[in-house]
């Protein structure tokens, strides 16, 4: 493969719409053959919903299905870990198994079998060289093994060298970029600012380490035009962002040179749906629509998915582009419910009260997470966290020290770093109904 190729898969890139719904509708029939015959979970859900299999013939029927929740998955795992039944291949066809922070501090497992490996890698080398990384390009990777993220390694390496580097190790990131020849990077959106003052701190100028690229994903914020600008003029290289799903892939979106949006580019891997948050009806795909993305595996073989409900909430940018790729664009423009990501992990604000009302009688779990300004960099750590106190008296000594348990235990659990306040009793508001559990103070002025 030539580094003057404009695509990293021309076929699937460049497809027209015609031919993408036919890859997409024969890729779903046979992963639907595959599901309906090897997933209890879903030979169960879909019994349940009254569909059977010989309803499902095109594209449009997908519809048909009801739509997969998380929480779901979670329940799955607990019923038959690790994989849950949902999943399709047994045990001892899994390579690997990477796990999530998870919804109650207990880790979603993701286990991936040799085919699903190389597919991971198919999806995340397009993503890479949709967003300018190329042959003889050196990338620093700072995640954690257990992460999803951690999987790039494989599409890094597929195209260039992966300097592995880990998480919290700037002075080896500084070093990865002078001695070792890294010129592109891959982090979540807030980490260049950070990364750039820490720099500056050192008396190093952030555009002499030569990156030309900088791709960020695990949390919305890099397509902001004064961020992305910021990030820009520090580092003097391009700014872009990709996206994916733990449970689903590790790249399903990527934005190229002309930034009009994040392409997609999982033609024949996955399928996605855009529909109404409240209905969950299907939307046309076209520039303008805005809702939420269900994605259906095409290829998976270990946890094949179908109309996973992902809670992300974009908006369709493009159907073309300069660039060539007839994968429609997107911009993730939030949730559709009150999680928010710290550091790529997503973090669940009712997660977060359960942890804190472990520690009743002392903690009444009543709780209220702020986020003081505007994501990204609202969502940099640590989180402030506003936590009501028992109704026991507590000396101001004990206060401290109960502060500093609560905070241990939300870092061991949820995997992210919190800032709490203790407030007396009837502090927070009370709601009748269902909690607020995150303020977005930056909104209120």
């Amino acid at each position: 493969m030539s580094d003057k190729q404009k695509y990293f898969n021309e076929k699937m890139a460049t497809l027209s719409l015609d031919e993408t719904h036919e890859v997409q509708e024969k890729a779903l029939m046979k992963q639907l053959d595959y599901v309906w015959a090897n997933s209890p979970f879903y030979q169960k859900k879909f019994g349940e919903a009254g569909v059977g299999r010989g309803e499902i013939k095109t594209l449009e029927d997908l519809a048909k299905l009801p739509v997969t929740m998380k929480t779901e998955l979670r329940d799955s795992q607990l019923e038959a870990p690790p994989v849950g039944t949902y999943a399709c291949a047994s045990v001892d066809k899994v390579k690997r198994i990477y796990s999530t922070s998870g919804t109650t501090g207990r880790p979603t497992y993701i286990g991936i079998t040799q085919n699903d490996i190389e597919v991971w890698r198919e999806a995340t080398s397009r993503a890479l060289w949709c967003g300018g990384f190329r042959h003889g390009d050196r990338m620093p990777l700072v995640v954690a093994p257990y992460l999803i993220a951690a999987s790039y390694i494989d599409a890094i390496e597929n195209i260039g060298t992966c300097i592995p580097v880990g998480v919290g190790a700037t002075e080896r990131l500084i070093g990865a970029f002078q001695n070792a020849g890294g010129n592109a990077f891959l982090s979540t959106s807030s980490y260049p600012r950070f990364f750039a003052n820490s720099l500056i701190k050192r008396g190093i100028t952030p555009r002499s380490l030569g990156i030309k690229v900088i791709l960020a994903g695990g949390e919305p914020g890099a397509s902001v035009p004064s961020y992305r600008q910021q990030v820009e003029e520090a580092f003097g290289c391009q700014f872009l962002e990709m996206m994916g799903n733990g449970d689903m892939c590790g790249q399903i979106f990527s934005e190229c040179e002309y930034k009009h949006g994040m392409h997609f580019i999982a033609q024949g891997i996955v399928h996605v749906e855009i529909v109404d948050p409240e209905t969950l009806e299907p939307l046309e795909i076209k520039e303008g629509v805005t809702g939420e993305l269900l994605y259906t595996s095409l290829n998976r073989e270990c946890q094949p998915l179908v109309r996973f409900r992902t809670r992300d909430h974009v908006r369709v940018t493009q159907t073309s582009c300069e660039c060539g790729r007839t994968g429609f664009g997107i911009r993730c423009i939030g949730r559709t419910d009150d999680m928010i990501i710290v550091s790529g992990v997503n973090v669940y604000p009712a997660a977060v009260r359960d942890v804190i009302a472990s520690f009743a009688p002392q903690m009444l779990g009543t709780m209220e997470i702020q986020i003081e300004k505007e994501p990204p960099e609202g969502w940099l750590a640590p989180i402030k966290i506003k936590a009501e106190f028992g109704r026991d008296q507590l000396k101001l000594e004990d206060l401290g020290a109960l502060k500093k348990k609560v905070e241990d235990a939300i870092r061991d659990k949820l995997i992210f770093r919190a800032e709490i306040e203790m407030v007396p009793p009837d502090t927070l508001p009370k709601y009748e109904y269902k909690a607020k559990l995150v303020r977005n103070v930056w909104q209120e002025g």
